[in-house]
């Protein structure tokens, strides 16, 4: 009884994804919030992203008082910002190419290792022989829960290469 309560818990586990911003002010004071547009915009390059093995966060909007222009960072397609005048990089609906990248490898490697999991937990449902019938129940409940991870993945996948299309990011950076 204790082995199933164990593998029930284990299986029965699933990570909850948020993203946490912390920065520092002037003061010292070291704040935190799950919005972005919380931030202030002076302490934005500086923010440092917890749990960053989590999709991005959300869009922000951002006034350049010096042009007193409103642009929302990831609904226009590409266009070119600057960073201190200096560089110039090109952005795809709000994002370098390396950022929908990084996006497209995470999500990619989620997808391919909670396929895995799903063939690992078929593969001990084929031999059954030295199974009881508690743990052969709690393998299909994990079967279960991992497939619908599996499906759930390639949504989010199908929807950022929507989202991608519609920015015009190239081909290259959704590998």
């Amino acid at each position: 009884m204790k082995r199933l309560l164990a593998l029930l818990v284990i299986f029965a586990a699933l990570p909850a994804y948020a993203v946490t911003y912390k920065w520092v002010d002037k003061k010292g004071t070291i704040s935190f919030t799950e919005d972005l547009g919380n931030v202030p915009p002076e302490y934005r390059k500086k923010v440092i992203i917890l749990d960053a093995d989590v999709p991005t966060g959300p869009e922000v909007t951002e006034i350049d008082e010096s042009k007193g222009k409103t642009s929302a960072k990831g609904a226009e397609s590409a266009k070119e910002a600057t960073a201190d005048g200096d560089k110039k990089a090109i952005l795809y609906g709000g994002k370098d190419e390396k950022a929908w990248r990084k996006d497209f490898g995470r999500l990619k490697a989620d997808l391919r290792a909670a396929e895995d999991q799903a063939e690992q937990l078929r593969g001990r449902l084929n031999d059954t022989s030295k199974m009881s019938r508690t743990e052969y129940l709690s393998i299909q409940s994990s079967l279960k829960n991992v497939e619908l991870r599996v499906q759930d993945l390639k949504t989010k996948l199908s929807a950022l290469d929507e989202a991608a299309n519609k920015a015009g990011v190239p081909a290259g950076a959704r590998e």
